[in-house]
């Protein structure tokens, strides 16, 4: 729950002399807050590709952050000829998220309540941040999206299943964990993505929870810098 500001922290720290980084809001979110749309994964997919097209990138590499890890899985399918690599930040894989009902009823109540959206951030934290912290970030998340698309989207990443299409899949993926995360793990990525794609690396940012490039962002940029310093 949170537009291209939670990627704000890095902004200074990537190298412009080697890498070109465009930060895309999806439709609902940030700078697109009043855009309609459908407000799915496959929908944000077809977006990065526009942006892409309209800057001249004919290749390009794609990191997607939790539900948007979704949509870059989508990319190694729709866009095999233009991806060379995919960035997966504590991210959701191509089987959706199967949540449990507290974890549902959680994730509801906190797009309509500052309250709970504010909890939310404190779970996938791991109970590691102070509190005047928490509330930046709860107000930072608040500020960049509105209840219709978070519905629909919430709708999309529960209820997407495109994993029989990426079995054998041979798109590069490099996968950044929190190790303070509760809805990531190495183990899940093994039976997931790691079982799925032929070219699979992980790495777990021990000072991380849900926001690896919002809670270590030197580390973050320094871990996929150093990913995409390889092509």
């Amino acid at each position: 729950m949170g537009d291209h500001r939670l990627y704000e922290p890095t902004f200074p720290l990537w190298d412009r002399t080697k890498f070109t980084v465009a930060f895309l809001d999806c439709r609902g979110y940030g700078q697109r807050l009043d855009e309609t749309g459908e407000y799915t994964i496959e929908e944000v997919a077809r977006d990065v590709r526009k942006l892409a097209k309209s800057l001249g990138w004919r290749k390009y590499h794609v990191i997607g952050h939790s539900m948007t890890g979704m949509t870059v899985q989508r990319l190694t399918v729709d866009a095999s000829d233009e991806v060379q690599s995919i960035i997966m930040v504590a991210a959701l894989p191509a089987s959706g998220a199967k949540i449990t009902d507290e974890r549902r009823k959680l994730l509801q109540d906190a797009i309509s309540d500052a309250e709970v959206r504010k909890t939310l951030i404190d779970v996938n934290t791991g109970h590691r941040r102070k509190d005047e912290w928490l509330q930046e970030l709860r107000d930072t998340s608040l500020a960049g999206t509105s209840e219709r698309p978070l519905v629909a989207y919430m709708a999309s990443w529960t209820g997407t299943d495109f994993s029989s299409e990426v079995q054998g899949n041979k798109t590069p993926l490099f996968v950044v964990l929190g190790a303070n995360d509760p809805g990531s793990s190495i183990e899940k990525t093994r039976e997931t993505v790691g079982a799925w794609y032929k070219n699979v690396e992980v790495e777990v940012l021990e000072g991380a929870g849900h926001y690896p490039m919002y809670e270590e962002p030197e580390a973050f940029v320094k871990l996929v810098g150093k990913h995409l310093s390889r092509y």
